[in-house]
């Protein structure tokens, strides 16, 4: 089960190490990410869909500990 995160880093109790941390943040791809991808290759929009990549508008943001690495939770756009 994992802990109620959101876009920015928030500080946890880590669920694996007990420790009181502020989560390290990595944006992840997602498949609403690589569905708004296609479609605008679909529509000849390739630029605007390499940008889906490079930005956060279209990725989750998953939280880890920075202590165990342990996975905190995950933020879905």
């Amino acid at each position: 089960m994992s802990t109620p995160v959101g876009p920015a880093p928030v500080s946890v109790v880590c669920p694996q190490c007990r420790q009181q941390v502020t989560t390290n943040t990595e944006p992840k791809a997602s498949t609403k990410t690589h569905l708004l991808a296609l479609i605008l290759c679909l529509f000849g929009c390739w630029p605007c869909a390499c940008a889906m990549y490079c930005t956060d508008c279209a990725r989750n943001t998953e939280h880890y500990c920075p202590s165990c690495n342990a996975f905190v939770g995950s933020y879905e756009r």
